[in-house]
């Protein structure tokens, strides 16, 4: 039996299972700080880690974050009976790794079983992640860590026969809408196309949060199901059907370190694409100067990766190596990409959009139908001018419970609004994709979808003096005033100057 301490709870997310004692008290009972405690409510258990109060929590009490709090369904006023909890014997794998050497299946699944079940603190987690960051995971492992990945969460399992196909970028690309044109046109053929999107961690905006624009994607697994059933294919986001749940958890982890090791990158996306139930999958690696792959040796070595473990894993695998080095539509933000997205489905958006989903539409097909790159590009191409993928796009949007009756007179941005003209004439050099991002972001993208950014010239486009390079839009006079100051710092156009040699 433990001790009874009455709870506190306070209404903060910490990310991690945490509690707090009076440190006088905790001293007491031996516990040190980021000790690990076993916590009781009811017929509930926890473990959560001990940090110290000096006056905050008296004598006597608990101070219970919301994670815990949720987990238990303790209130303020409720007694909790605590104990010591043993040293989680996953940390041993841990320390394993950080030393070099290899881990075995079960070792592997413990540090997924202990992080699912919040034993493990945010920097054990970190140490592991720097441990495959600097030693690396071999084949075995990588493949153990996909499947511990997949078992952390729901898998979809369909019942009809016939194909099912998944398509996912590693990232990094503005604008990137691809998914949102893609999904339908192979729907439209009758395949099933059961894709989970991201939202935005570093960008502008994520596939979800411009989806969210025509419909709700916040689908548990059971409903994500029951909308590819009925119409194909879906785009939900992934955080809510609780999919390969662990890779969410890393993530977490992953972005304030800035590492993202080859190992976990692979895991993870394969992760989440067993767990979707694909059988086919078709991965773009965008590569370019700032994003994540800078040269196309490296992409190439990557794409070689992700198609062997694939074949480890039951599924066949297949990669897009494109031009990530800027936008891919002038256009950055929820709002006006959404507008965008439904301009280009009707047949007049933008050109670099359409021609890239019907690039990997096809290379898809060619996956499941054994035709020529060529002759997929052309059958995706006809799915789009015939508009069958605008309808197959709203069968979607009324199956996830949207509205039908989008118009793009509906998706305006800001109404604050800013140009930046050139100061000097010359020839755009670069485009840079997190720099843009960082200037949408100000302006209070993705959670505010009316900011966004126009651009006017591209690379390699020639402009003068006093020309247009870029719009910014905002919902306030001091969002856009952020914005600003944040473009003048990033200055994400380059443009380079022509200098013309006279003899």
């Amino acid at each position: 039996m433990g001790l009874s301490f009455k709870a506190i709870v306070f209404d903060i997310e910490q990310g991690q299972n945490e509690v707090v004692l009076n440190e006088t008290q905790a001293a007491s009972l031996d516990l040190g700080l980021h000790d690990r405690i076993e916590l009781a409510f009811k017929k509930k258990k926890a473990v959560a880690i001990v940090d110290y109060s000096h006056k905050a929590v008296p004598k006597g009490h608990l101070g219970v974050f919301w994670e815990v709090a949720l987990a238990l369904g303790v209130k303020t006023g409720d007694c909790v009976e605590v104990k010591p909890a043993p040293r989680p014997a996953s940390l041993d794998a841990v320390r394993r790794k950080l030393d070099g050497k290899a881990l075995d299946r079960k070792e592997i699944q413990s540090i997924i079983s202990d992080l699912m079940a919040q034993r493990l603190s945010t920097a054990e987690l970190a140490a592991f992640i720097a441990g495959v960051h600097t030693r690396g995971l071999n084949v075995d492992e990588t493949i153990a860590l996909t499947d511990a990945i997949v078992a952390s969460g729901e898998r979809l399992k369909f019942s009809k026969d016939g194909p099912i196909l998944s398509e996912h970028s590693i990232g990094g690309v503005a604008a990137d809408r691809t998914s949102m044109i893609f999904v339908p046109i192979m729907a439209s053929m009758g395949f099933r196309v059961p894709k989970t999107c991201s939202r935005a961690i570093s960008s502008a905006a994520g596939t979800a949060d411009v989806m969210e624009l025509f419909c709700p994607v916040n689908l548990p697994a059971d409903k994500m199901k029951r909308v590819v059933d009925k119409v194909g294919g879906c785009l939900v986001w992934g955080g809510a059907v609780n999919m390969a749940a662990a890779d969410d958890k890393l993530i977490q982890i992953r972005h304030p370190l800035h590492l993202d090791p080859k190992p976990l990158l692979l895991s993870s996306i394969l992760a989440k694409k067993k767990a979707e139930g694909a059988q086919f999958v078709l991965l773009d690696i965008p590569t370019g100067l700032g994003v994540k792959i800078a040269d196309v040796e490296e992409a190439r070595l990557l794409a070689k990766d992700f198609i062997a473990l694939g074949l480890h894993l039951g599924l066949t695998v297949d990669v897009s190596i494109t031009d990530g080095s800027e936008p891919l539509m002038p256009v950055v933000g929820p709002v006006l990409e959404a507008r965008a997205v439904l301009e280009t489905l009707q047949g007049r958006g933008p050109k670099s959009l359409v021609e890239k989903a019907c690039r990997l539409a096809g290379i898809s097909l060619s996956m499941v139908r054994k035709v020529s790159h060529e002759e997929g590009y052309r059958l995706a191409k006809q799915r789009m001018d015939g508009g069958h993928a605008l309808k197959k796009f709203f069968e979607i949007v009324e199956a996830q419970g949207g509205n039908s009756d989008v118009k793009t007179d509906d998706l305006v941005p800001g109404e604050y609004h800013y140009t930046l003209e050139a100061k000097e004439g010359g020839r755009i050099r670069h485009v840079d994709n997190r720099r843009i991002s960082r200037v949408v972001r100000a302006l209070g993208a993705p959670e505010d979808h009316k900011a966004g950014m126009k651009l006017h010239a591209l690379k390699g486009d020639h402009v003068e003096k006093g020309q247009p390079l870029l719009d910014l839009y905002a919902t306030s006079k001091d969002k856009l005033s952020f914005g600003i100051e944040q473009l003048k710092t990033a200055q994400p156009v380059e443009i380079e100057k022509i200098v013309l040699d006279v003899v």
